[in-house]
């Protein structure tokens, strides 16, 4: 992501800034605390980031389609949706019927393309932080 990439350009402009006008000496004790910085940035830069883009990302269960997969991931204020229909439900293991659908996310909102599954093109969803709330009275919970 930007933030490693910042943080590793910045470790090295650390090594690089300490070169100028040092005594040797001065230059080596320097050059021990910029590998240590070195060492935390190149270390923040290649940590896994478990934070969430945006708060509609995450698994839900969908009471009109039981155990059926809904999964929601974005990007900025675009969102993917990736799902399973039954007939209404679906196995244990969630396999039924695949679909995919784009939406975009405005605050609290998502407006959803469902017209590849027959439905409106922007079908607006609110998340009320439990889950997400349809106009039609469905509620998509959001999965521990």
């Amino acid at each position: 992501t930007m933030f490693r990439l910042l943080c590793l350009l910045a470790a090295v402009s650390c090594q690089a800034v300490i070169a100028w006008n040092t005594s040797p000496l001065e230059f080596l004790n320097k050059a021990k605390m910029a590998g240590a910085a070195a060492t935390v940035a190149a270390t923040l830069a290649t940590a896994p980031l478990d934070v969430k883009a945006s708060i509609f990302d995450g698994s839900y269960s969908d009471p009109n389609h039981p155990n059926c997969i809904r999964e929601i991931t974005s990007e900025g204020p675009v969102a993917k949706l990736f799902g399973t229909d039954g007939n209404p439900g679906c196995p244990a293991d969630g396999s039924g019927n695949k679909w995919q659908l784009t939406g975009k996310i405005s605050g609290k909102n998502i407006f959803v393309d469902f017209s590849p599954k027959g439905g409106p093109k922007d079908l607006k969803g609110f998340f009320d932080g439990s889950g997400i709330e349809w106009p039609d009275g469905n509620k998509w919970s959001l999965k521990e």
